[in-house]
């Protein structure tokens, strides 16, 4: 496969590898269809750990067919294994890089946005809820949503500075559309 797998991918290939499993060891099955399911089996357990992960819960899901599979006496050489590990790590550190801009971007908010309600009836208070309106739409349109608790934060957010309003502006709405897909993306299960 060229293409790095899903996490739905993998479900799919756990599923038929788990009736090859059962069909190769099917005590009523005949020598030769044990053995083609014995070859299928092996087809599918390779595929399924030597196939790269789109995300971190894709990796998730290669790591427990990894060790159900070890559970079940396939081995899985070192290479593969720190293979495996390093794409976790990656995936990792790119999820919490993801959770530290975010979590930097609101705190930037938060700091603007008391420095602006301490400012009230003062000359530079236009200026300064300026500063926090634009810090809060930064968090919103372009602080990618790295978990539920997140998103809440943004759609409460959205909700405030929507508040009198019918109806969104089109950047709140993509960008509410792009967390929900990486949020989608990321589980494990649906």
């Amino acid at each position: 496969m060229t293409a790095p797998a899903t996490t739905d991918q993998f479900r799919a290939w756990m599923i038929e590898r788990g009736a090859h499993y059962a069909a190769a060891n099917d005590p009523g099955a005949t020598e030769a269809q044990s053995l083609a399911s014995t070859d299928d089996l092996v087809t599918c357990e390779n595929r399924l750990l030597e196939t790269p992960a789109a995300s971190i819960t894709g990796n998730y899901f290669r790591c427990l067919a990894a060790v159900k599979l070890s559970a079940d006496g396939h081995e899985m050489d070192d290479d593969l294994a720190r293979v495996i590990e390093a794409e976790a790590d990656a995936f990792l550190a790119k999820q919490r890089a993801q959770q530290a801009a975010f979590d930097g971007a609101l705190a930037e908010y938060r700091r603007l946005r008391a420095i602006g309600d301490a400012a009230d009836g003062m000359p530079n208070e236009d200026d300064l809820v300026r500063q926090w309106s634009e810090a809060m739409d930064h968090v919103i349109e372009n602080a990618l949503a790295p978990s539920v608790a997140a998103l809440r934060i943004k759609l409460d957010l959205i909700h405030e500075q929507m508040e009198g309003f019918c109806d969104w502006p089109d950047a709140y709405r993509n960008a509410v559309a792009k967390d929900l897909d990486y949020l989608e993306g990321m589980a494990i299960a649906s």
